[in-house]
């Protein structure tokens, strides 16, 4: 992939994401001044934080690019590869060490909203998940 190919591919991912950030900020705000409520509407001003974040991680990678365009763009050496893999792999660990406590602690800390709660249902689907998909994708890949 060229330099200027990712620059442009970065720059899109980064007016996308504003765009997003931009019109969940602004349908909060139009909900709050119009005093009208569609449940949760603290809902949309957290939800305009995630895009508004992978702008910011895309502006990042647009600033180390400009600086050594050509280190970013040779990243397919098969030991940076390996290496990638490596720190991927490490932290889908974390992440799962993380919901797994995460679920347990929803679960003792609110017995009672065990099997009842939709917060529980979410947190046990994203950890099996996360525990099942890698094992279901290598089968996919070694079947293609």
């Amino acid at each position: 992939m060229s330099a200027e190919k990712l620059v442009k591919e970065t720059k899109l991912i980064i007016g996308v994401s504003l765009f997003a950030s931009l019109a969940l900020l602004i349908t909060w705000t139009t909900v709050e001044l119009m005093n009208t409520s569609f449940g949760n509407d603290k809902a949309l001003l957290a939800l305009s934080i995630i895009p508004l974040s992978a702008a910011l991680a895309s502006y990042l990678k647009l600033i180390k690019i400009n600086k050594d365009p050509q280190k970013m763009v040779a990243e397919t050496d098969e030991r940076l590869v390996a290496e990638k893999n490596e720190a991927d792999a490490k932290a889908l660990k974390l992440l799962q060490g993380i919901l797994f406590l995460t679920y347990m602690g929803y679960t003792f800390i609110f017995p009672e909203e065990t099997f009842q709660s939709l917060g529980w249902w979410v947190t046990l689907g994203i950890l099996l998940l996360s525990l099942f998909a890698p094992v279901m994708i290598r089968h996919m890949l070694k079947e293609s």
